[in-house]
């Protein structure tokens, strides 16, 4: 089982895995990749309920929303589904539940939506987003098939299900469109969320309802419910009303074995308890109901061969391996190149030019490589950046280019430093549209714009150029030099990292070596050789941004203070907000952390210190109470 610092860890690259899933509609990862880091979560925060992180995405419903659509609330709150993989699972999830009549239908792999009925017409479509507020995108709903502007039912009424792009439909947009898609569930979310809705019209997408939410029918049955959806209009889907496992069993085999042949892509079959006061009784979870499941299907295995492997800068410069395979089709489309995340994974499968491969896509999502034999050269990893030949970082299973110049990562390098020196009135999109027009190609040239360059670009008048050379302007000389070092986006020195570079270097730091930046407190060789290789790539860059930005540099405290120099540690809930008590380290020269470890000094602990207070009474780390602190450190 993991500990508690990889448990913490593993809770944000899942929350970033989601939003990349349900915001942004652009995976990186498989759906049965997420789902094994899924249950590794669950089974720490089953064995440790004290501890889930209010953060873990168990806590959560979907992922945020995006900004370009007005926010709508649903009148009922959204849920999502708990999953099961094997009939064994299904089987204790019936058995806990009692014996009972059991709805089953298909899985379809697409986007959720809620329809809002008011005096029989369509009033509001809105995306199911956290599950409380979502997108509005009533003009998209109104002109996808099969959603009725108008029911023969008057009441107010929630009616969700998922939108979906038929297969064919989806094989005639990749012939006729320059761009290619990659599957139709991403292809449906993109063309859910267009501005325009004509080309959501254009898109065919298709309806297929799943259920209601708020409602004020006098049915006993969610299989009652669905007929009378059926009958409203909406398109019916296959179904088996049963109260044996057997026969759940069968209906999925029958759709899994059928499931090429379905129009509609599917990843599995969803089991929900029929009578609705047995669900009323069962109720909610915090994330989905008690009374559905979701058994998924297996993963599709197809063989390939591997071709070549090319090597891609991402947009921070992380460098990572894709496999150009043999053409080959898996559960519906075309796999010409596939993801290896990093190079430990080439050499854990024992790849190499010319290899057998067997390729999955899990959910249709993401194809991955999960086995490899045969083959012949070897495959070695790069040692200069392929876009701009700098000598790349290598860090444990990480390469990276860390040239604030490459190309690949020059947008990427710009918003980060913006956002970091707390630059305000210059988004990513203002950011992209000056990159694409050739104003803005590097840090630096941030800071020599100027405004007859800027104005006719569209979107940019008099007041909104004025407003982003002012924030500019007042940048400079007036951000202090720890937010300078984290504004440069140096792999693995974080704000705390930065401000006790600042602190003992100041901006001397450019000049330090290997061993220098090896003395400081809680710097190990992967920290100290970021920033060498990072400064080695880039000396020049931030001598000049030095001289541009004079940033302010932090006047020695008071090394009498009796915080002077301590690592402090909070953990638990505090009476007065966090970063007040940060400002008191930092006011007396100390140094907050995030992590407890042998170098710390002092543990701030509030109401459920959880994990932490065990590890600092286990290392006899002074341990501290609210009032303790306060008492004596503050002035």
């Amino acid at each position: 089982m993991i500990n508690d610092k990889e448990y913490l860890e593993l809770v944000k690259k899942l929350n970033k895995r989601s939003e990349e899933y349900y915001t942004l509609d652009k995976p990186t990862i498989s759906d049965s990749e997420f789902d094994r880091l899924y249950k590794k979560l669950e089974e720490y925060e089953n064995a440790f309920p004290l501890f889930i992180s209010e953060d873990s995405p168990t806590q959560k419903v979907g992922s945020k929303i995006l900004e370009k659509f007005e926010k709508a609330e649903h009148l009922s709150q959204m849920y999502s589904l708990d999953n099961v993989f094997d009939i064994s699972e299904l089987a204790e999830w019936i058995q806990k539940n009692g014996e009972t009549d059991l709805y089953s239908d298909s899985k379809f792999d697409g986007v959720s939506l809620n329809l809002i009925y008011k005096n029989g017409e369509l009033i509001q479509g809105i995306t199911r987003g956290d599950g409380k507020i979502g997108e509005d995108v009533t003009q998209n709903a109104k002109v996808i098939k099969k959603i009725p502007l108008k029911i023969d039912y008057l009441e107010n009424i929630e009616i969700r299900g998922e939108v979906v792009i038929l297969k064919d439909d989806f094989k005639k947009l990749n012939e006729i469109s320059e761009k290619q898609y990659s599957n139709p569930r991403n292809t449906s979310a993109g063309a859910l969320r267009q501005l325009n809705p004509e080309i959501t019209k254009k898109r065919n997408l298709t309806f297929i309802p799943y259920g209601i939410g708020e409602n004020s029918l006098e049915f006993k049955a969610h299989s009652e419910i669905m007929n009378f959806l059926f009958s409203l209009g909406f398109i019916k889907t296959e179904f088996a009303l049963t109260n044996k496992i057997d026969e759940v069993e069968k209906f999925y085999n029958h759709i899994l074995e059928t499931r090429s042949e379905n129009q509609i892509e599917l990843d599995g079959v969803v089991i929900k308890i029929d009578f609705l006061e047995k669900q009323a009784e069962l109720g909610f979870g915090v994330k989905s109901p008690k009374w559905a499941i979701a058994f998924k299907f297996p993963a599709v295995e197809k063989k390939s061969k591997l071709l070549n492997i090319i090597w891609q800068v991402g947009r921070t410069g992380a460098v990572t391996p894709v496999a150009e395979i043999e053409p080959t089709e898996v559960g519906g489309v075309i796999v010409k190149r596939v993801t290896l995340h990093n190079f430990d994974e080439i050499e854990r499968l024992g790849i190499s030019i010319g290899s057998d491969i067997t390729v999955v896509r899990r959910g249709d999502v993401i194809p991955k490589i999960i086995s490899a034999s045969k083959g012949g050269d070897k495959i070695r990893p790069p040692e200069n950046c392929p876009v701009c030949q700098t000598p790349l970082l290598k860090d444990k299973t990480i390469i990276n280019c860390q040239n604030l110049s490459c190309k690949a990562i020059a947008i990427n390098s710009i918003e980060y430093f913006l956002k970091s020196m707390d630059i305000k009135g210059i988004g990513n999109r203002v950011v992209e549209t000056l990159f694409e027009n050739g104003i803005l190609t590097n840090i630096e040239d941030v800071f020599s714009m100027s405004k007859h360059k800027i104005l006719g670009l569209d979107g940019f008048q008099d007041k909104k150029t004025d407003n982003i050379l002012d924030a500019i302007h007042k940048s400079i000389g007036n951000r202090e030099l720890w937010r300078f070092i984290t504004a440069l986006g140096i792999y693995r020195i974080g704000e705390v990292n930065a401000k006790l570079i600042a602190k003992i270097f100041g901006t001397d730091f450019i000049n330090k070596n290997l061993d220098d930046f090896l003395s400081l407190d809680g710097f190990g060789d992967e920290m100290a050789n970021s920033i060498i290789n990072f400064i080695s790539a880039n000396k020049e860059k931030i001598q000049r941004l030095l001289e541009i930005i004079k940033p302010i540099i932090d006047e020695v405290k008071d090394s009498s203070s009796p915080l002077f120099g301590k690592r402090v540690v909070i953990t638990g809930t505090l009476n007065l907000p966090r970063k007040e008590f940060v400002k008191i380290i930092e006011g007396n020269g100390g140094f907050f952390t995030s992590a407890i470890s042998k170098k710390t000094d002092i543990l701030l602990v509030g109401v459920n210190g959880g994990s932490k207070l065990k590890k600092a009474e286990s290392l006899g780390i002074t341990i501290l109470t609210e009032d303790e602190f306060l008492k004596n450190f503050l002035n």
